[in-house]
């Protein structure tokens, strides 16, 4: 009970303490304690730098076995081989979930049509699905990443925007910091940048309404503080498990089957022979084996060592970690030949066949979903208060959707066929249909031109029927 009472007290505590952490940051900042005020943000540099290490083949338990003593002679190299399993892992994952790019749909119908169109004009300059991708495929490998929406002049003066993602292996250490309620208060990022002859760090802070830039002195700390244009975080983190979460141990497995195994082979390349001493004694040159050979004694010998047989067990352990890797993973296997069977299935039955991706990127989608919702309003936010301040009554009124796209080809024409025939049995109006079908971009303007051409049909009709009465 009292275990209990410590840990309610304790979480009341530090619910108290991150009410005030905002209040608690600009005081250190004002005070140029940057160093203390780095101690307040989330660090996860411990876990970034084993999954990057996992993920790097180079860096893999196999690679630091040992090469085999020898009396007299160099050490027997062994082998070393790396599989690129947890690369596979994430690149499916992201294929999953980014295969294609990310629909958006403006909900909106009061006539925002060009604050729209601006806004899908600014993903396409900013590169929205390149640096979408980049991050989740950062964030598969490394556990976290974050796109840094950079306000900036151009060389016109005006406002511009450049979207850069960040993640350890690229150099910068990633500082968010949460209250509570999983709101975030601030963003902290660190790097390093060559100036001169010398290496200085900077750690960069942004809150939604201040912009700190620190740069490291030899004796404290240089802070510049300028005011957030956008009135947002303009940093958007992502944070998962790792893509292959939970099957390293036997990829490590694999790895060392597969080593052991090539030097089992190696061993064996070369011929080795099997000779009692009174042939060798017979030999004129004992190294070169090859050569008739005849043996006097009953109890002489000379034959050929065979390699140890490939054990049925050995493939057997081969064939379950490779289906208990992709399994364990949530991974569809999409090796050669698994693939030849998948072609001729329709779209239904192939995403039954690919079901255990599906079912991850459901899982991620828990996580990515709402990331993306706040990148848009992010976006929203900056075109709205920087770069679009003429449309800024428009975009804030935009009611904009995303959806995440199959990954694979849809099998179009049955759809096309079901609404067809939805239509003609008046189950579904033309105004339903057209939308559902989505093959036009003003659906209004379509489904006006139908009725027109319908209408024109049957004035024809009308005319035709006119004319053979008389």
């Amino acid at each position: 009970m009292g275990i209990i009472k410590n840990t309610i007290n304790v979480t009341l505590n530090t619910g108290k303490n991150f009410l005030g952490i905002a209040r608690d940051l600009e005081q250190l900042l004002k005070d140029k304690d940057v160093n203390k005020a780095i101690t307040l943000f989330q660090n996860r540099d411990i876990d970034v730098e084993k999954a990057i290490e996992e993920y790097t083949p180079s860096m893999h338990d196999v690679m630091k076995r040992r090469d085999k003593p020898r009396k007299g002679k160099e050490p027997y190299k062994v082998e070393k081989l790396p599989r690129r399993r947890q690369v596979y892992i994430n690149e499916v994952e992201l294929f999953f979930l980014l295969g294609k790019p990310i629909k958006w749909k403006n909900m909106d119908t009061s006539g925002s049509d060009e604050a729209f169109e601006a806004y899908t004009k600014f993903l396409q300059d900013t590169r929205f699905d390149t640096t979408m991708r980049q991050a989740k495929r950062l964030a598969g490998a490394e556990t976290e990443s974050a796109k840094l929406y950079h306000i900036y002049k151009d060389s016109n003066g005006k406002p511009a925007v450049k979207v850069i993602v960040l993640s350890h292996s690229k150099g910068y250490t990633l500082r968010p910091l949460f209250d509570q309620y999983e709101n975030m208060v601030a963003f902290g990022y660190g790097y390093f940048i060559k100036e001169g002859d010398n290496v200085i760090e900077h750690f960069d802070i942004q809150t939604p309404s201040y912009i700190y830039r620190c740069k490291k002195q030899k004796i404290g700390w240089d802070v510049d503080v300028m005011p957030n244009p956008s009135g947002k975080i303009n940093i958007i983190y992502y944070q998962q498990e790792k893509a292959c979460e939970g099957v390293e141990p036997r990829i490590n497995r694999e790895e060392m089957v597969d080593s052991k195994t090539a030097d089992t082979n190696n061993y064996f390349a070369d011929p080795k022979a099997k000779i009692s001493a009174d042939v060798i004694k017979s030999l004129a040159n004992p190294d070169t084996v090859g050569e008739v050979i005849q043996c006097q004694g009953k109890d002489s010998v000379f034959e050929y060592v065979a390699p140890p047989a490939y054990s049925e067990m050995k493939d057997s352990e081969k064939r379950d970690l490779n289906t208990s890797i992709l399994f364990d993973s949530f991974t569809p296997d999409f090796s050669f030949e698994n693939m030849k069977g998948l072609g001729t299935l329709s779209g239904e039955a192939l995403k039954r066949a690919m079901i255990l991706g599906y079912i991850k990127r459901d899982n991620r989608k828990e996580i990515y979903d709402i990331a993306v919702d706040r990148e848009k309003n992010l976006i929203v936010a900056i075109m709205a208060n920087v770069t679009h301040i003429a449309l800024r009554e428009q975009l804030l009124k935009l009611d904009i959707k995303h959806e995440f796209a199959e990954p694979f080809n849809e099998d179009k024409e049955r759809i096309w066929e079901s609404i067809g025939k939805l239509y003609k049995d008046g189950i579904i109006s033309l105004e339903t249909a057209v939308q559902l079908l989505a093959l036009v971009d003003d659906s209004q303007a379509e489904i006006q031109r139908i009725l027109n051409n319908n209408l024109n049909k049957n004035q024809e009709g009308n005319t035709e029927n006119q004319s053979s009465q008389f």
